[in-house]
């Protein structure tokens, strides 16, 4: 199966295996690997950037956007579809005699990148919101928007039985909450400091 009039050439041998068959995965360590041990020159970032720009050029826009194709390779006739999931494109492709393959690229994009995490009261425990996942896995799935990640941060700041609040872009901490320990005076909300 070749996907060339989609993407640049090779794409889809730069994709690991993923744990369901007949899903690949294009990640930098194994594409990079893979280049290097055949020699083949690979740009990982442009790679991204000329699929970001297949998609823009497609059509797909937000969370939910997608486009259908259709095309022949290699005297094969083949039709499918990509479709944005938040941060990540998922392309499945049906191919005359091979059956389908899906295609997924974490991370294509940046603007699901935000997290906020709340310290639990009573066990000290992190959790994201607003899934309330402990689990470093689970909490990736809470991941949003910057706009919804900010409301959700001042919202959680404003729980009084919240005491640290922290808000995220990808690995970094942008600003953290800590709950003044003294009493708030009357008419006094709680609510986010600059840290």
């Amino acid at each position: 199966m070749n996907i060339r009039p989609l993407f640049p050439a090779r794409f889809q041998d730069f994709c690991a295996p993923a744990p369901r068959p007949g899903e690949f995965l294009l990640e930098r360590r194994f594409a990079e690997t893979y280049a290097s041990a055949r020699g083949i020159p690979l740009d990982f970032d442009g790679l991204l950037e000329e699929i970001r720009q297949w998609c823009e050029a497609s059509g797909i826009g937000g969370h939910g956007g997608n486009v259908s194709f259709t095309g022949r390779a290699d005297g094969k006739e083949y039709r499918g579809t990509a479709t944005r999931f938040r941060d990540e494109l998922s392309i499945l492709i049906h191919a005359e005699g091979e059956g389908r393959r899906r295609y997924r690229v974490p991370g294509l994009w940046s603007d699901y990148s935000w997290l906020v995490l709340y310290q639990e009261p009573l066990s000290g425990e992190w959790r994201s919101w607003p899934g309330a996942a402990k689990e470093p896995s689970l909490m990736e799935r809470d991941r949003t928007t910057e706009e919804k990640a900010r409301e959700g941060f001042e919202w959680v700041c404003r729980r009084q039985v919240i005491s640290r609040v922290r808000l995220f872009r990808g690995n970094s901490l942008l600003r953290e909450y800590f709950a003044r320990p003294e009493k708030s005076r009357a008419g006094e909300s709680p609510g986010p400091r600059q840290s």
